[in-house]
């Protein structure tokens, strides 16, 4: 994009029908940070993005009290479609773990991010946790989508138990993706799958490869069968024990590298 923007909004519209010169009112949350905090201005410039990762850059023409009236100074510019898309399976942990990792995987290219609430997890999501635990993942995938200015807002997922989670992995693994689950007790390592990785990815045959995280007192054995069953594969990361925050993040790396992101 021209002219580094000073400001870069997320959008909960799509950025579709819209051309250069278009009018673009930004309101909701987004709209009053914008006007409110940040006090973007008439005159600045904004980088738009949306879910699907298209990106516009706009002019402010107004700014009201907590919305923003912009003129897109370009057209929108296409959406996103990563082939192999890469998806984060994360056990709830403590202490902020799990937030932690979902932010640094938003950095580094994650694309799907499902919450697991494992046998093993200390913390748990229940009745009204289970929105608010969703809503706090989300506006921590937003933030870290701002932060870096990536393309493309990553799904968060409702969370999932250990039986939800094993059919919601085996219908992905039916439609072709690659399920890795990160065990600090197996032999295979990731690098041993590298090869295959790679020349799946060139030749566009696995639409998804996922990364499966458990918590931090670890997955349990029957929960590893469960996920064996489902078509997962068990692998290990690296030589040392990671944490919870740690782990997926540092898979994601290796298979942005994988699959050429890198």
């Amino acid at each position: 994009m021209p002219d580094t923007p000073a400001s870069f909004l997320v959008l909960d519209d799509a950025l579709v029908d819209l051309a250069e010169g278009s009018a673009y009112v930004l309101a909701g949350e987004e709209g009053r940070h914008a006007a409110k905090v940040a006090r973007i201005r008439a005159g600045e410039r904004v980088l738009l993005t949306d879910a699907a990762g298209r990106q516009a850059l706009a002019e402010v023409s107004e700014a009201r009290k907590e919305q923003l009236d912009l003129r897109l100074l370009q057209a929108p510019s296409e959406g996103v479609d990563r082939r192999p898309r890469l998806a984060l399976v994360q056990a709830l942990a403590t202490g902020g773990r799990d937030e932690q990792a979902i932010e640094s995987a938003t950095e580094l290219g994650v694309d799907r991010i499902t919450p697991w609430i494992a046998q093993r997890s200390v913390s748990v999501w229940k009745g009204e946790k289970l929105r608010k635990g969703r809503e706090r993942w989300l506006a921590t995938v937003r933030a870290a989508v701002k932060q870096c200015r990536r393309r493309g807002i990553p799904e968060v997922d409702e969370a999932r138990t250990t039986p939800g989670l094993a059919d919601d992995l085996a219908e992905r693994t039916a439609d072709g993706a690659f399920v890795l689950v990160l065990h600090e007790q197996e032999s295979v390592g990731l690098m041993s799958l590298a090869e295959e990785i790679s020349r799946s990815a060139a030749g566009d045959r696995v639409p998804e490869i996922v990364v499966v995280v458990g918590p931090e007192g670890g997955i349990a054995p029957t929960e590893l069968d469960s996920l064996r069953e489902a078509g997962a594969r068990s692998v290990l990361l690296g030589p040392e024990v990671l944490r919870s925050s740690t782990a997926g993040p540092s898979a994601i790396a290796v298979l942005s590298t994988l699959v050429g992101r890198w």
